[in-house]
C-alpha cells in the first residue's frame, strides 16, 4: 500500500487500468537490453492491456550483463512459445513506462503486476542488490499471488558462468535490503521508509525477503541450476530463440499453466482494490 502513496485504492487501480501497457517480446532485439536510457521507439511499441491479461511482467537489474540477459530472456521466450505456441505479451518496464509521467507509473506498480499471469525474474550476479527489483518480488507475493506463478532466469555470461553463479549464491546468502541500491537515491530512502513502516525493522523484511525464496520451488531449482558446469550453460546459450521466432529451445522452467483468467474485469478491479487497502 506505501507505494501508492495517499491516493485512494479505487483511484489507483482506474489509473493503472488506463496505464497498462504491455508489448510482444518478439519486436525486441538485443540492443533495446544495452542499457535503460529513455526510448521513445520502444514506447511506441507496446500496446494498451487489459488487466490480468498479460502474460508475464518481467522483473530485472540493468546492471546485469545485457547479452546474457537477452540470451535468458529468449530462453524463457522459446517455452512459452514452445507450449503455447504463440509470442508472451509481458510488462517491460523500458516499453511500457510513460516517460513523461514515470511517478503516475510507479504509483500503479502493484496494479501491473497483479494485472500479469507470471512473475518472471531475470536473476543475475546484480539482481538482489537492486532494491526495485526485490520490491516488485516480494509485491507480488504480497498482493495474494501464488509463489508457483514466478519463474526463474539465470542471467550468466557465457564464459564467466562459474564466476556469475558464485556472485549469486553469495548475493543471496548475503542479502540485505539496506545494502540495495537504486538509481536515485531518494527512491531507496523512500522505499526504506515503507518497508520501515510495514515491518517495524530491515531485519523482518529480510527475513520475509528469505521465506519468499526459500518457498519458491523454482528458485530451489535455481539454485541448483548454478552448479551446472560452463559446457551445459553454452548448450543453453546455442539454442536460444532468433528476432524473427526461429530455432525455439523450450526453457527448463516453464510450466503448462493456463495464462488468461477468465474472471471479469468488474471482479479483477474490486480484488486489485482490496489488494493495496
Amino acid at each position: 500500500a506505501g507505494l501508492v502513496s495517499d491516493v485512494p485504492a479505487r483511484e489507483v487501480v482506474a489509473q493503472a487500468a488506463a496505464r497498462f501497457r504491455c508489448v510482444e517480446l518478439a519486436v525486441l532485439r538485443p540492443e533495446d537490453l544495452a542499457n535503460n536510457a529513455p526510448a521513445p521507439e520502444l514506447f511506441e511499441k507496446s500496446f494498451a492491456a487489459g488487466l490480468r491479461k498479460v502474460d508475464a511482467f518481467v522483473s530485472h537489474s540493468w546492471h546485469d550483463d545485457p547479452l546474457a540477459k537477452w540470451q535468458a530472456l529468449q530462453r524463457w521466450r522459446a517455452g512459452f512459445v514452445a507450449t503455447h505456441g504463440r509470442e508472451p505479451t509481458v510488462w517491460f518496464d523500458k516499453c511500457c513506462i510513460d516517460q513523461n509521467n514515470i511517478e503516475a507509473d510507479l504509483r500503479c506498480l502493484p496494479i501491473f503486476l497483479a494485472s500479469c499471469q507470471h512473475l518472471v525474474v531475470f536473476c543475475g550476479p546484480t539482481f538482489l542488490s537492486r532494491l526495485w527489483c526485490i520490491i516488485e518480488l516480494f509485491t507480488f507475493v504480497q498482493i495474494g499471488r501464488r509463489l508457483e506463478s514466478i519463474k526463474f532466469e539465470l542471467v550468466r555470461r557465457e564464459g564467466y558462468e562459474d564466476e556469475d553463479s558464485s556472485q549469486i549464491e553469495q548475493a543471496f546468502d548475503n542479502f540485505d535490503a539496506q545494502e540495495c541500491n537504486c538509481f536515485d537515491d531518494r527512491d531507496k530512502d523512500r522505499l526504506l521508509s515503507i518497508i520501515h513502516a510495514a515491518f517495524g525493522s530491515l531485519s523482518a523484511f529480510n527475513e520475509a525477503v528469505g521465506d519468499i525464496f526459500c518457498r519458491a520451488s523454482e528458485w530451489q531449482a535455481v539454485l541448483k541450476q548454478v552448479s551446472m558446469t560452463a559446457h551445459d550453460e553454452r548448450g543453453w546459450n546455442n539454442r536460444v530463440v532468433q528476432a524473427d521466432g526461429r530455432s525455439l529451445s523450450p526453457s527448463p522452467h516453464m510450466s503448462d499453466e493456463s495464462t488468461h483468467d477468465s474472471s471479469s474485469s468488474t471482479s479483477d478491479m474490486e480484488d486489485m482494490e482490496s489488494g493495496i487497502s
